[in-house]
């Protein structure tokens, strides 16, 4: 129920502010071990990264949720590279991320990394995932972006 109150949080924030911001802006994957990761344009200055783990996975609370920017453009207004850590072995379910960049200088495409591990409990065994996030400038002058995950 968490997962998708969170979600839902996450699609709301559309309504609200959209501004420059192109039409298809929420991309979703699925990694090799089933987390679905989202990332979602909120508006022109907010991008929102959803990691969802499903029923059978767990997110590592110790190796945490790292961001990182792949490139050194100046984009990302928050602090980076950041990780985001629980005392527990895992996280109570998906975790959401919001990330603060401006807007006008994404000329260049302009990529964020995303490092978690996933965790099979009943196997005992965490998989170190990455994920990553592309913005850019679409022909007509809007904001796009792009999501890929990458095999460990």
């Amino acid at each position: 129920m968490k997962r998708y109150a969170i979600l839902l949080f996450a699609l709301a924030l559309v309504l609200f502010d959209t501004s420059d911001v192109h039409a298809d802006t929420l991309a979703s994957a699925i990694t090799s071990t089933g987390v679905d990761v989202q990332a979602h344009l909120a508006s022109n200055d907010r991008l929102v990264i959803t990691i969802m783990p499903t029923m059978d996975v767990k997110l590592n609370g110790q190796l945490g949720i790292g961001m990182r920017a792949l490139d050194d453009y100046g984009t990302w207004q928050d602090d980076l590279p950041s990780l985001l850590v629980v005392e527990g072995d895992y996280f109570d379910g998906a975790v959401l991320q919001t990330l603060a960049f401006d807007g006008s200088s994404v000329v260049m495409p302009t990529a964020l990394g995303i490092t978690f591990g996933a965790c099979l409990p009943a196997d005992g065994v965490c998989i170190l995932e990455e994920a990553e996030v592309t913005l850019m400038r679409e022909a007509d002058g809007t904001l796009g972006l792009a999501l890929a995950t990458l095999e460990p």
